[in-house]
This record gives C-alpha cells, sequence and structure tokens, in this order.
C-alpha cells in the first residue's frame, strides 16, 4: 500500500506543479577568449533616481565601460556601441539578454552587417551573462554610496571604472587595462616596474582557469547542483514566473523537448510553440508507472482440496477430543488419551456419606 500511494503521488500533476525546483545545474565556466576585444558582454542596468547605463565589460581582459543612456531603443544603442567600437575595433561576439533593444531586427541587422555574431541568453536566465550582471551590482553599490554621502553619482561612477579598469584582477592577476593595451596601468601608488612588459598569455590564462575551477567548486558544492536528468522526448513543465501565494511553481500544461545543450533547452507546447528555458526551470511529467503484480499465491485447487480435507480432519478431532468424559473408555479415547493427560476426579468430601 505504501508504494501505491507513492507511485499515486509521483503520478499526480498537481503535486508536481507546486512542488520545489529542481536544485540547479553544476556550474559551466566559459574558458577565456584567445585575445582582447574578441567577445563582448553587454546589458542596461537602471537606476531610477539616476540614469540608465549601457554596460560593456571584455571577456579577456575584463575591461568594462559605462555609457550614460537618454533612450535605451536600438538606435542609441547602436550609435553607443558604434563610438566604442572605432576605438577597439569590432568584437566577433556579443553576449546580450532578450531585451527590446538587443531583441530588434535592426539590432540583428546591424550585427550582421558588421560581422558581429549576436548570443542571446536564455530567457529568465541572468547566469548566462553572468560577468556583466555582476559588474551591474558594483555600479549600483558604487550609486547607494555616492546618495549616502550626498556626491555627485556621474563622478561617483567615473572612479568606479577608473579604479576597476587599473587595478589587478583578482581572478587574471592583472589589471584590465594592461590585458586590453599590452602596457601596464600607471598608478599614484609607488612601483618597482620601470620598463614597459607584456607577459599575459600562459600566465593569466593559468591563473584564470584555477581562479574560475575555485569558483565553480565552491559555488557547486553550496548550492547543492546536480545534473538534471531531463533529455531530448521527454515532457515537462515549465516554471510558472507569476508571483502570488496561490500560483503554482509550474505550469500544469504538457511541453516536449525538442532540444538540449548544457543548460539550454527549447520545449514545444502542444499548440506547436517553442520555448527556450534553462533545464532547472523545467520538470519532468509524472508518468504513470507500471504495477506489477505479484506472483499468485492462492493455493490451486488440489491444494485447497487437500487443505480443506485436512481441515475438516482436525475439526472432527477437536470435536471428538471435546466429547470426551470421564466415563470414555480407554479404548476409545485411544491417542487423545495420549496425548492429554486426564484430570482425577475426586467426589467431593460432603457426599462420601
Amino acid at each position: 500500500m505504501d508504494k501505491d500511494i507513492n507511485n499515486r503521488i509521483q503520478e499526480c500533476a498537481g503535486c508536481a506543479a507546486v512542488s520545489s525546483q529542481h536544485p540547479p545545474e553544476p556550474m559551466i565556466r566559459k574558458e577565456m577568449p584567445d585575445r582582447a576585444w574578441q567577445e563582448l558582454a553587454i546589458d542596461f542596468f537602471t537606476a531610477k533616481e539616476c540614469a540608465t547605463f549601457l554596460v560593456v565589460i571584455d571577456y579577456y581582459s575584463r575591461y568594462l565601460t559605462v555609457t550614460e543612456m537618454k533612450s535605451t531603443n536600438a538606435t542609441q544603442t547602436i550609435e553607443a556601441l558604434e563610438g566604442m567600437f572605432r576605438i577597439h575595433t569590432y568584437p566577433e561576439t556579443i553576449r546580450a539578454d532578450n531585451g527590446p533593444p538587443f531583441a530588434s531586427e535592426d539590432f540583428a541587422t546591424y550585427c550582421t552587417s558588421k560581422n558581429i555574431r549576436l548570443i542571446r541568453t536564455i530567457p529568465y536566465w541572468p547566469q548566462m551573462n553572468g560577468l556583466v550582471e555582476r559588474q551591474n551590482q558594483g555600479i549600483l553599490r558604487t550609486l547607494r554610496i555616492a546618495k549616502t554621502l550626498k556626491q555627485d553619482w556621474r563622478k561617483a561612477v567615473q572612479e568606479y571604472v577608473y579604479v576597476y579598469n587599473t587595478r589587478p584582477h583578482s581572478v587574471t592577476g592583472k589589471s584590465p587595462l594592461e590585458l586590453l593595451t599590452g602596457r601596464p596601468a600607471k598608478d599614484l601608488l609607488p612601483s618597482l616596474r620601470t620598463e614597459a612588459y607584456w607577459s599575459r598569455d600562459d600566465e593569466v590564462r593559468d591563473h584564470d582557469a584555477i581562479q574560475k575551477m575555485k569558483g565553480k567548486i565552491y559555488a557547486d558544492g553550496l548550492r547543492r547542483a546536480k545534473t538534471s536528468n531531463i533529455n531530448v522526448g521527454d515532457m515537462v513543465m515549465i516554471k510558472n514566473y507569476d508571483s502570488g501565494k496561490l500560483q503554482s511553481g509550474f505550469h500544469s500544461q504538457k511541453y516536449k523537448v525538442i532540444r538540449r545543450k548544457g543548460v539550454d533547452v527549447h520545449v514545444e507546447s502542444e499548440d506547436g510553440v517553442v520555448y527556450r528555458r534553462p533545464v532547472s526551470h523545467l520538470k519532468l511529467w509524472p508518468i504513470p508507472r507500471k504495477i506489477v503484480t505479484p506472483p499468485n499465491t492462492e493455493p490451486d485447487a488440489q491444494d485447497y482440496s487437500s487443505y480443506t480435507s485436512d481441515s475438516k480432519k482436525l475439526e472432527s478431532k477437536s470435536n471428538r477430543n471435546h466429547k470426551l468424559t470421564e466415563n470414555t473408555p480407554a479404548e476409545v479415547l485411544g491417542d487423545a488419551a495420549a496425548e492429554r493427560p486426564r484430570r482425577v476426579l475426586k467426589k467431593p468430601v460432603r457426599f462420601e456419606e
């Protein structure tokens, strides 16, 4: 019965829809590009009390560029990026989310015309563009400090970007400006370096790989990451992004997995609509389990007849033993007398006379 109840719960679509989310997938660290300004990550960061910023960061050098934007449409975004590219040349790839400017046809046409490969992240999965998302936190912290100290937030952001680009990075061990330009960044601190040098490839790449592996091991253990068993062809549920106490964690519609590459999964609804989601936001559709019938333990006709005859013999023997009295002769008692000791019957004393 316990097994049947457990199977019934696992087959319940309502129970699966309100259950907790699967643990995240183990972290996949992006490898370091071959050169500076080859792969970029871009994103918009908005602080309502200040402004909206276009944040651009280089995956190789970690060089950061923050541009204040008056508008976030595709035209203004292209103009801001064009100003950067005329200084640093055009990159090979740009990684962006699915916001309206980056998902527009104009932006896609611009990237194609400049021979730039546009990589869009998975919807509702900012971790896929984690490098630029991490910089947004630093900018936000800078704005909060400027507001607390009543300072000019524009100067505070400019100072933050300069300090970040001229200080050794915790992962690469070199300053982003040095890795971008190939020369050491001069600052106001005393330094023993008097000659320009450029020793970045092997040392920086090894340092980058070691630090990323340490971060992956720590993060996977902290998040209890576990590889999902969802494969192509499985029927799944999609996470419900609507907030509310009565909202279930997952939608109760069925979707079929048609493609999976790492944590990137494409699913198709029953109406033929294709959605792109991270694998951690999916849950396998409850599948009815096959009920295994236990082997027949009932006795067959022959065994049952022998069982019935044996029962009758026992019953008749029991009845015969029950009817025995002290006056029953020993010949009649037979085996019953040997099986059961007889009581010694005495006449009461008051009846002796």
